[in-house]
């Protein structure tokens, strides 16, 4: 008898720290697929005991849009970009977040000058993608696009800045959304770095933030999400090894995931099988937690 109502207690206790552990998905375009930012992010969260053992993947996949739009002959008239809503069914049944970040907006106007259409198409898609995740009971938090061209700051209206503003103000007029806006953090982090170096460039191909660029976003994301949700303590990120291991881990899960939640976007590498991604997953967070040297954020 005890034997059974040991065996019981286990499958009930296991079951139980299943459906009380978060599940974390950052969904986003190629900067977040870019992986150095959501590594970030991911590292200030697992500082904290709620998401200390968080299920943390990044979903992020290049050129996509929760728009559905698509410039003329994209990518050498090759494929139309993706949009996140034609997956993003799957990803919410197969992963079951507990909380999504999702950082759109650079592709969504693509590259034009604003309008209002491609603008409506954007918040369109953004409440589709919140009302989608709340309606399984996850927590959504939208966090604005990073400049675009910030290493050429102008006053033309028709340059594509205005239109990200554009998506940002409209974000922040949204009552009852959490939302995050890194564009004046990231406007203060590039002119400060000028200063001191003034050959630092944020983004040489006037979207793609270099590795600096990407600690400016999550250091941004990081403070404001503390204070959205009320997290304990002061928030620290991995660096140096630490923060290498969390990377191949990142790139790992991101992979199979992507694999998994069959994204139709040409040119992303085949993940593992996800059992598989998975096993590896575990030995390269414990790897992590051996080697944390945290930096605290300033």
């Amino acid at each position: 008898m005890k034997t059974f109502l040991s065996i019981l207690f286990t499958i009930f206790s296991t079951l139980a720290s299943q459906a009380s552990q978060a599940r974390v998905a950052i969904l986003g375009d190629s900067i977040a697929y870019g992986g150095r930012w959501p590594t970030l992010v991911e590292s200030a969260l697992r500082s904290t005991p709620s998401f200390a053992d968080a299920v943390i993947v990044n979903f992020g996949l290049s050129s996509e849009t929760v728009s559905g739009l698509s410039e003329k002959g994209h990518a050498g008239g090759k494929f139309p970009r993706p949009c996140l809503h034609e997956r993003l069914e799957r990803i919410l049944q197969e992963f079951k977040p507990t909380h999504v970040l999702a950082c759109y907006g650079m592709n969504d106007g693509i590259y034009l000058p604003l309008d209002d259409t491609r603008q409506k198409a954007f918040q369109d898609g953004m409440g589709r993608l919140k009302d989608a995740v709340e309606k399984r009971g996850g927590t959504f938090v939208a966090i604005t696009a990073a400049l675009h061209d910030a290493d050429h700051p102008s006053q033309d209206p028709q340059r594509y800045d205005v239109v990200l503003d554009a998506q940002a103000a409209w974000l922040l007029s949204q009552k009852g959304w959490q939302v995050i806006d890194i564009r004046p953090d990231l406007r203060t982090a590039i002119a400060e770095a000028k200063q001191k170096n003034p050959s630092f460039v944020f983004a040489g191909d006037k979207v793609h933030p270099g590795p600096q660029g990407h600690d400016f976003i999550a250091t941004s994301i990081v403070n404001q999400l503390w204070s959205l949700w009320k997290l304990p303590g002061t928030p620290v990120m991995a660096e140096g090894e630490a923060l290498n291991i969390l990377s191949q881990r990142n790139a790992l899960l991101k992979h199979a995931w992507l694999t998994k939640t069959r994204h139709i976007r040409p040119g992303v590498p085949a993940g593992l099988p996800l059992p598989q991604a998975e096993e590896q997953s575990e030995k390269l967070l414990l790897d992590y937690q051996k080697t944390l040297t945290p930096q605290t954020i300033k």
